[in-house]
């Protein structure tokens, strides 16, 4: 028996598709709420704000991604290819949506600030860093001075860039960019074999 998605998660899914569509500043919230099958006033009973929804949207984003990434990745082995790895499937999982909806002019300054300060969204990408940071830790291969909060925030950073401006990487090549300089100041000494 398949469980009935409750009207808040209808809302998310609804506003994950029209800001994949339209944008975040271009989406009218009638359009989510018909979507959703909600009446627009009924959207305030689960979202406080527009920004609100934002947030949630994009914590709902994170978490499909890290699943994905769940999907793909085992913690068995060195950590530095499993770090590369994660790195390359989440841009490559989340390309399409940073670039269509929260890297557009008038939803950076929200992407950055949630990015920066919002801690619903740092702890949905603690949910895959965290296990994949402490299982490397384990094994005496991330640098001991360096807290995951700054290792996270050094991946979402570098991720932001990458989507926002991939021209900067010289042939596209993304894999060589995140093992060359991403990945090595995370990693202990000795930890940068494969």
């Amino acid at each position: 028996m398949q469980v009935k998605p409750s009207a808040r998660d209808r809302i998310i899914e609804a506003a994950r598709a029209a800001f994949r569509s339209n944008g975040i500043a271009a989406t009218p919230l009638d359009e989510v709420a018909a979507l959703a099958g909600v009446a627009r006033p009924n959207l305030y009973r689960y979202f406080a704000s527009r920004e609100e929804l934002v947030r949630q949207v994009m914590i709902a984003e994170v978490r499909s991604v890290n699943a994905a990434r769940w999907e793909r990745i085992t913690l068995t082995g060195p950590v530095r290819p499993l770090i590369l790895d994660s790195l390359v499937t989440g841009h490559d999982l989340s390309q399409d949506y940073m670039a269509n909806v929260t890297l557009v002019a008038e939803a950076a300054s929200i992407t950055a600030e949630l990015m920066s300060h919002d801690e619903g969204l740092a702890a949905a990408q603690y949910e895959y860093w965290g296990p994949l940071l402490d299982y490397g830790r384990g094994r005496g291969e991330i640098a001991v001075g360096l807290s995951n909060e700054r290792i996270v925030r050094w991946f979402l950073t570098n991720h932001v860039l990458v989507a926002e401006r991939p021209e900067l990487i010289p042939d596209r090549d993304l894999r060589s960019w995140f093992s060359d300089f991403v990945v090595p100041p995370v990693l202990a000494a000795q930890g940068g074999t494969s």
